[in-house]
C-alpha cells in the first residue's frame, strides 16, 4: 500500500509541491503478519505450565533442605534432634554430596523412559517415586537412612528435572519459549523460599511432611492435563495431537490450529527423514549437537560455578558464621523474595532484552558482590577490627549478588538448553548436560564444608567470583543470541558456528 505526504518548499519566488510515495517495507508487512498471528497465552496453557512446575518446586524445597536442617541434626538436644546422635561435618558433606552421584545416573538413564511413555507418564511415575522417598526421609533416625532417603529423592526428581523443560518447550511456540522457560528458574526459588519459611518453624518431621505434600496435587490433577502435542503427533496418535492443541490454544481459530499441525507435522517429517537411535554417543557424531552441547552447558557451568549450590544448600549456617545481626534464617527468606521478585521480572522481560545480553550483566554483576563479600571473610579471618563496623556489608552483598544472579544466570540457562536441540535428540541430550551439572555441583557442595574449614570461606567465596567474571568472557565470546529465533534458525547457527 502507498501513501503520500505533502510538503511545500520554497524555491525563489514558485511553490512547489513535492510528493513522497511511501512503499510499505518487508518488516512493516512481517510486523503486521505477525500481529495477526500472534495470540495471548490462554489460560489454559499458563495452567498447565504452572502444574508441571511442581516438580520443579519439589526439586528447589529439596535443594536447600540442608540450610534449615543442618543446625537441628547437628544439635545436641535430643528434643529436636531426630538422630541418635549429633552429625558431623563429615556427615553433613556426605548428606549434601552423597545424592548427586545417583542422581547422575538417573539424568542419563531415566529420561530415555520419556521418549516410549510418554513426557506426561512418565513424570507421573518420577513424583510416585519422590512421595515414597519423601515418607522414608522424614522418619529418617540415622545419616544413613537421611543418605538413602535423599539419594531416592535425587534419582526420580533428577529425571523428572531433565524432561520438564523438554515438556515445556513442545507446548510452546517460538514467542513464548523463552518466557515459560525462565519459568524454571522461578519456581525453583519459589521451592527455596518454601523451604526456608517452614524449616525454621516446625519440627524435622513436620518440615519433611510439608515438602512430602506437595507431591499431592501433581499427582491427582496431572492426569487432567495433556501430553506434549509434539510427543503425540510423532507417535501418529494425529487426532489426540489436535485435541491438545486446541486445549493449550483454545483462542485460535481451526485454520491456524490447522496451520500449527502443518508447522508441527513439517519439523516431525524433517526429523523423521535423518531419524536415528539417538543415544548419549551419536550426539557427538554431528557438529551442530556436538557445538549445541557445549554452548548449553556454558551457561549451566558458570550458573553453579558462581557459588548459588553451595550457598543456597549453607545459607543459614553461612551467615551466621559471617557474625550478622541478623539470623541466618531470616536472612535466606529475604534472599528467596528477592530471587522470586527478580525471576519474575526477568521472565517479562526476557524476549524483548535478549538472552546473551542478560546473561552477561548477570555474570559480570554477580561476580563483583562475591569478591568483596570474600574481602570481608578475609577480614574475619584474620580477626580485623574493621569487621565490626560492616557487620551489615554481608547482607548487602549477599542481596546484591541475588539481584544480579536471577537477571539471568538463574532463569535463563535452562531456557537456552532445551531451545537448540532438536525433539529427537533434547532427552539425550539433557542427559549429557545434566550429567555434567551434577558432577559441577557434586564436586562443589561435597568438597565446600571441608575447603571452607581448611582454607578459609573468603578463598571458596574469591573462586566463586573469578569463576563469574571468566564466564561472562566465554559468554561473550561464544554464547550466540536465539531471541525470536526459530529451531531451523538455531540449528543453522550451531552448523555454521
Amino acid at each position: 500500500m502507498s501513501k503520500k505526504l505533502y510538503n511545500v518548499e520554497k524555491n525563489g519566488e514558485e511553490l512547489q509541491e513535492v510528493t513522497y510515495v511511501g512503499l510499505e517495507t518487508e518488516w512493516a508487512h512481517s510486523l503486521k503478519v505477525n500481529d495477526e498471528v500472534r495470540r495471548t497465552d490462554t489460560p489454559f496453557l499458563y495452567l498447565t505450565v504452572f502444574m508441571i512446575q511442581i516438580p520443579i518446586l519439589l526439586s528447589g524445597a529439596h535443594t536447600v533442605w540442608t540450610s534449615p536442617t543442618i543446625p537441628t541434626i547437628m544439635s545436641n538436644d535430643t528434643t529436636i534432634n531426630p538422630l541418635s546422635q549429633p552429625a558431623t561435618t563429615v556427615d553433613i558433606s556426605m548428606i549434601v554430596g552423597v545424592p548427586h552421584l545417583p542422581g547422575l545416573v538417573s539424568t542419563l538413564t531415566l529420561p530415555k523412559l520419556a521418549d516410549f511413555l510418554g513426557r506426561k507418564r512418565f513424570l507421573q511415575l518420577m513424583i510416585l517415586n519422590v512421595l515414597l522417598g519423601s515418607i522414608l526421609l522424614t522418619f529418617s533416625t540415622s545419616v544413613t537412612m537421611i543418605i538413602i532417603s535423599k539419594c531416592i529423592i535425587g534419582i526420580f526428581l533428577g529425571g523428572s528435572f531433565a524432561i520438564v523443560p523438554i515438556y515445556i518447550t513442545e507446548l510452546c511456540e517460538d514467542h513464548n519459549r523463552a518466557k515459560f522457560g525462565c519459568f524454571l528458574g522461578l519456581f525453583h526459588q519459589i521451592g527455596h523460599f518454601y523451604s526456608f519459611i517452614i524449616g525454621p518453624l516446625f519440627s524435622y518431621k513436620v518440615y519433611n511432611l510439608l515438602i512430602t505434600f506437595l507431591t499431592v496435587p501433581f499427582l491427582l490433577f496431572f492426569i487432567f492435563f495433556p501430553e506434549s502435542p509434539v510427543y503425540l503427533f510423532s507417535k501418529g496418535r494425529k487426532d489426540e495431537c489436535r485435541t491438545a492443541l486446541s486445549r493449550l490454544r483454545s483462542n485460535k481459530t481451526t485454520n491456524e490450529i490447522n496451520r500449527d499441525i502443518k508447522i508441527l507435522e513439517a519439523n516431525v517429517k524433517s526429523e523423521q527423514n535423518t531419524k536415528r537411535n539417538v543415544t548419549i554417543f551419536t550426539l557427538f557424531k554431528t557438529k551442530e549437537t556436538r557445538i549445541g552441547l557445549l554452548l548449553a552447558i556454558l551457561p549451566l557451568a558458570v550458573q553453579h560455578l558462581s557459588g548459588v549450590s553451595v550457598i543456597m544448600s549453607f545459607l543459614a549456617p553461612f551467615f551466621n558464621s559471617a557474625g550478622t545481626s541478623i539470623s541466618g534464617h531470616k536472612v535466606a527468606v529475604i534472599v528467596s523474595i528477592v530471587k522470586i521478585s527478580s525471576f519474575t521480572f526477568t521472565s517479562s522481560v526476557v524476549e524483548r532484552v535478549g538472552r546473551k545480553r542478560m546473561l552477561l550483566i548477570s555474570s559480570v554483576g554477580t561476580g563483583i558482590p562475591l569478591f568483596f563479600l570474600g574481602c570481608f571473610f578475609y577480614l574475619k579471618h584474620v580477626n580485623s577490627p574493621l569487621i565490626h563496623q560492616f557487620q551489615w556489608l554481608p547482607i548487602v552483598l549477599m542481596l546484591s549478588n541475588v539481584l544480579m544472579y536471577s537477571v539471568g544466570l538463574g532463569p535463563i540457562p535452562m531456557a537456552i538448553m532445551h531451545e537448540i536441540f532438536t525433539p529427537e535428540n533434547r532427552a539425550a541430550a539433557g542427559s549429557v548436560i545434566m550429567t555434567v551439572v551434577g558432577l559441577i555441583v557434586l564436586s562443589l557442595t561435597s568438597s565446600y564444608p571441608i575447603v571452607a574449614a581448611t582454607i578459609g570461606t573468603h578463598w571458596a567465596v574469591w573462586l566463586f567470583s573469578f569463576s563469574c567474571f571468566l564466564g561472562s568472557i566465554l559468554i561473550y565470546k561464544f554464547l550466540p543470541e536465539t531471541k525470536g529465533k526459530s529451531l531451523k534458525e538455531i540449528q543453522e547457527i550451531l552448523n555454521n558456528f
